[in-house]
């Protein structure tokens, strides 16, 4: 249960991050594993989907112009904290550094971004 103090939910952990949180952050910034970072505007979020795969989560964010794909673990709060507008930067990590994530946090191993243009949706 939320009690509206986000003191405690806003220090910094020790460790390896993959995301930070910043309540009413107006971008989020996306940190890939080859090191390109872009910027996507929350004002341009059109929705967002969390499916749990049993060895990896995935959280897929719709934008008009772009799908981005976060895989990993500890992924829930995370999506809840994305459904708040509250994630100013997500970076993926080598899955090797997962032991130095501070326990309970998220973990993102890999992220990929489409432009709309690329993506196939499922045929029926």
């Amino acid at each position: 249960m939320e009690t509206g103090n986000t003191t405690q939910e806003m220090r910094v952990p020790e460790g390896v991050l993959s995301a930070s949180l910043s309540e009413g952050a107006p971008t989020l910034l996306i940190k890939t594993e080859d090191g390109l970072r872009r910027i996507f505007p929350w004002i341009h979020f059109i929705n967002g989907v969390y499916e749990n795969l049993k060895e990896v989560e995935r959280i897929t964010l719709h934008y008009l112009s772009h799908e981005v794909c976060l895989e990993g673990v500890r992924l829930e709060p995370l999506f809840e904290r994305i459904a708040k507008f509250s994630v100013e930067w997500i970076k993926a990590n080598d899955k090797r550094l997962k032991s130095r994530c501070p326990q309970g946090a998220p973990f993102i191993e890999k992220i990929s971004v489409s432009e709309k243009s690329n993506i196939q949706l499922p045929s029926e």
